[in-house]
């Protein structure tokens, strides 16, 4: 009896010990341990990492601490799967400090969005927020934040293909750094060593990949920093990858995975995840290869961040299934790779989106669409094949049909055209309205501005000018540009650019079809002759006035002598 209620005793004191120490008040709760509190029930309970991230946020606010409001929005966006909830605050915080500068605003907003943009693979708009966060980093020195866009901007270019640039930026970093006796900030130092080393790799120069690597590996050592040090195992995966030591590459990478799985790193599992499944396609072990693709896919819906990683994985699965004849994964796989490649495709314009768009993606739609038949067991195959013939034709016939159209429609115009250039009545002085809209206009003023216009149009020096402005115009008139620019809208009917481009354009239609030695310049050239600035804007304007591009004019032309 008296054992029994010893037991009780203790359990109750074991209890209330417990609750007394996780008790801990919310308020008292430091940024770090906010942040830990996060992350513990990021994947596990939603409402609770809500909690936390709004708590983060909101103390940060009241602190005035803004580095850590900022990572307050950045929990929020995770919890809430809403970009703009981030993009919009760090937007707020650059409309806030841009007109007065500091060391650290607008800069570190703009980083924090090229790093974002750079994580979802928009580089693009990467790039402009790296160059805007330079641009205020010249007038306010920070050498923690230059190097961090230095880092950037070196990633960019290697994406862009410009190697040789970004490694010129990383051995300024790197030396800049060596002639220090201490590091200034030691992951941008290592960071610098291993994308460095990367971009040898890139570029097939192995031994300086492996020195740059090897330096990697003992600066993290000397630091004593596991992550760092896990960075550089995968590094070496890849290392070994490209020297097909696919056995060499599949054990460094599985010793990185860890490492980049504490540190959240999706791009970086995906591609490990990606090379350890090719690699074991290359020692013709299929079905490990299958398991790490299932493993990308596995991770893909509960992230739902794209990447080219995805692409690979699906096109496997595909033909896995495919020689398996599984009908129904082989179709579920191709949806899936047809919407990772939609995404893909929208931010990227390089050649290999106009190769996959014009023989990867209809090649598999229309695998899936036989898929779907087999399955459906709809129709036979003599059925189909004369339902897909029967489209091939009707197909044909209409894209014939409507280039025919099309190019007698253009030869119409063509003709037209050159007919209202012998008539000479492109430009015509209106005078339906001017009476009612001139009354603030002596008549005198405007007789004389219209004679000297005339002069003005018979000229082509006079409008070719390209740095010809209104008031420029008014002052060589001996006239002030309100008169002018009335005069040019109530007597020509358009305004002063319209009016400038007519005369531009109508003199390069005429300039065109008398000399044929102009005809043989590069559209950009003629532009420059007629006063435009570019090939671009001469084109537009061009096919504003004429519905016509000015390639197609120039070769009726040259058909016609």
């Amino acid at each position: 009896m008296h054992i029994s209620k010893f037991v009780s005793l203790l359990i109750f004191v074991i209890s209330f010990t417990s609750v007394c120490q996780n008790s801990k008040n919310i308020e008292n709760y430091t940024f770090d341990e906010l942040s830990d509190k996060y992350y513990e029930y990021k994947f596990t309970d939603s409402l609770k990492a809500k909690k936390f991230a709004n708590f983060y946020f909101n103390k940060a606010v009241k602190e005035k601490n803004i580095v850590n409001a900022i990572s307050g929005k950045y929990y929020l966006r995770e919890i809430f799967k809403n970009d703009s909830i981030y993009i919009n605050y760090l937007d707020s915080i650059i409309n806030l400090s841009k007109s007065k500068p500091t060391k650290m605003f607008p800069a570190l907003a703009y980083y924090k969005k090229t790093l974002y943009y750079y994580n979802n693979e928009k580089n693009n708009e990467s790039l402009k927020n790296c160059l805007l966060g330079f641009k205020y980093l010249k007038e306010n020195k920070n050498d923690s934040l230059k190097y961090l866009f230095k880092i950037k901007l070196a990633s960019i270019k290697t994406i862009s293909g410009k190697i040789n640039e970004s490694n010129k930026i990383l051995l300024e970093i790197i030396n800049e750094n060596n002639l220090k006796q201490n590091i200034i900030n030691s992951d941008n130092y290592y960071i610098s060593l291993f994308n460095i080393s990367r971009n040898y790799l890139k570029l097939k120069i192995n031994d300086s990949s492996k020195f740059y690597n090897k330096k990697a590996i003992k600066f993290a050592k000397s630091i004593n920093d596991s992550l760092l040090i896990g960075y550089s195992l995968n590094n070496q995966g890849l290392i070994h990858y490209y020297e097909k030591k696919y056995l060499k590459a599949i054990k460094y990478y599985s010793k990185s995975l860890p490492y980049l799985i504490e540190d959240e790193n999706y791009r970086a599992i995906f591609d490990a995840y990606n090379l350890i499944a090719k690699s074991y396609i290359k020692l013709k072990k299929t079905e490990k290869a299958f398991k790490y693709n299932l493993l990308i896919d596995s991770l893909y819906k509960k992230q739902k961040i794209t990447f080219h990683a995805q692409r690979n994985s699906y096109s496997f699965l595909i033909k896995y299934y495919k020689d398996k004849q599984d009908l129904k994964n082989q179709l579920k796989y191709i949806n899936k790779y047809l919407k990772v490649d939609s995404i893909l495709n929208v931010r990227s314009k390089k050649l290999s989106k106009t190769i996959t768009e014009e023989y990867d993606r209809p090649k598999l739609i229309a695998e899936k669409q036989q898929i779907i038949s087999e399955l459906n067991n709809e129709v036979s195959f003599y059925k189909k094949s004369r339902v897909y013939i029967g489209l091939v034709l009707l197909i044909s016939l209409i894209i014939v049909l409507y280039q025919f159209k099309k190019r007698k429609k253009q030869e119409q115009k063509f003709e037209n055209l050159l007919l209202k250039l012998k008539n000479k009545k492109e430009f015509k002085i209106s005078t339906t309205d001017s009476t009612k809209n001139q009354k603030s206009l002596p008549e005198t003023i405007v007789s004389e501005l219209l004679s000297k216009l005339d002069s003005f149009e018979k000229k082509a020096d006079n409008y070719t000018n390209k740095k010809l402005t209104l008031s420029s115009l008014a002052k060589e008139l001996e006239t002030n540009s309100n008169y002018l620019s009335k005069v040019i809208n109530q007597q020509k009917g358009y305004n002063f650019s319209t009016y400038l481009r007519k005369l531009r354009i109508e003199y390069a239609l005429n300039l065109l079809e008398k000399d044929e030695t102009i005809r043989k310049y590069s559209i950009d050239a003629i532009a420059r002759e007629v006063g435009f600035k570019n090939a671009e804007t001469f084109s537009k304007a061009f096919f504003k006035e004429t519905e016509l591009n000015p390639s197609y004019y120039i070769k009726q032309l040259d058909k016609k002598k």
